[in-house]
């Protein structure tokens, strides 16, 4: 919560001194490309992953001050890893905070911008495996993004591609025979919205 709150107290303290401030809404797809694994703790069962697509949405403010922008977000973001041989799926919803450092070019035009992402994991359900409790899972995890977009007038068009500084990992409970499973992932996600600016 700390860092949340210094976070805060330095978007605040930018907007006292930038040039304008906009705000919008944003909706948009991810794809995940990382393959993620589920064991079990005794590593007796090991079965990776594959990624796939998934929804994101929210708000966003672009700050701008001295040739540059700062654009906080606060995102929905759902999504999923499937597992072929054991026909499951973990499914993943977090409240994303990215917050973007970028520049425009061509009169405005385009942008290119970098920045950390907060996420605080909200819920991960494992699907296709019986009698399967979610007992703990990391609540924060910490990615960074890249990206580049276009800017029609009010409308935005973003591309960004954000990978995961570490894995998350979420713990289930086989009630029946007390075995636990562990599902390890690093997010690594193409992220493409479309946003609209106020």
């Amino acid at each position: 919560m700390k860092k949340l709150f210094l976070i805060g107290f330095g978007i605040i303290s930018m907007s006292a001194f930038s040039q304008s401030i906009d705000f919008g809404l944003k909706a948009g797809l991810v794809y995940n490309t990382d393959k993620g694994v589920v064991k079990t703790l005794s590593d007796t069962y090991n079965e990776k992953g594959k990624g796939s697509m998934g929804f994101q949405g929210g708000a966003m403010m672009r700050i701008k001050a001295a040739g540059f922008y700062v654009q906080p977000e606060l995102l929905y973001t759902s999504f999923k890893y499937e597992f072929d041989d054991s026909d499951g799926e973990l499914q993943k919803t977090r409240l994303d905070i990215p917050i973007n450092v970028g520049k425009t070019f061509a009169l405005g035009l385009v942008q290119l911008q970098t920045g950390p992402v907060v996420s605080i994991n909200m819920k991960d359900k494992l699907k296709g495996y019986d009698s399967l409790k979610s007992k703990d899972k990391d609540d924060l995890s910490l990615g960074w993004q890249i990206g580049t977009g276009l800017n029609i007038k009010k409308l935005n068009l973003d591309l960004r591609y954000e990978f995961g500084l570490g894995k998350t990992t979420s713990k289930f409970l086989q009630e029946a025979s007390e075995m636990e499973f562990q599902t390890e992932n690093r997010v690594n996600m193409l992220n493409f919205s479309v946003g609209y600016f106020f």
